[in-house]
């Protein structure tokens, strides 16, 4: 797999894979870019203003289209 993680490394395994979630088991193996358990889960490097702010978005309409991981708090 690819794209993404190619242009921010820093994100490679920084989220839990929804397929292991999920299911339990993912096609991608070793080669995912996403987490399989907490023991590979990464911490993500965050911006100092990261969830500082109201998310307008969510807080008019109930709804986020970026939603876990939009930048502004719910």
């Amino acid at each position: 797999t690819s794209g993404l993680f190619d242009k921010k490394p820093e994100l490679y395994k920084t989220e839990m894979c929804r397929n292991w979630q999920e299911m339990g088991q993912c096609r991608y193996a070793k080669k995912c870019c996403f987490a399989h358990g907490i023991k590979e889960l990464r911490a993500v490097q965050r911006h100092v203003r990261y969830k500082t702010q109201i998310c307008r978005t969510y807080h008019l309409t109930g709804t986020c289209l970026y939603g876990v991981r939009c930048t502004f708090i719910h």
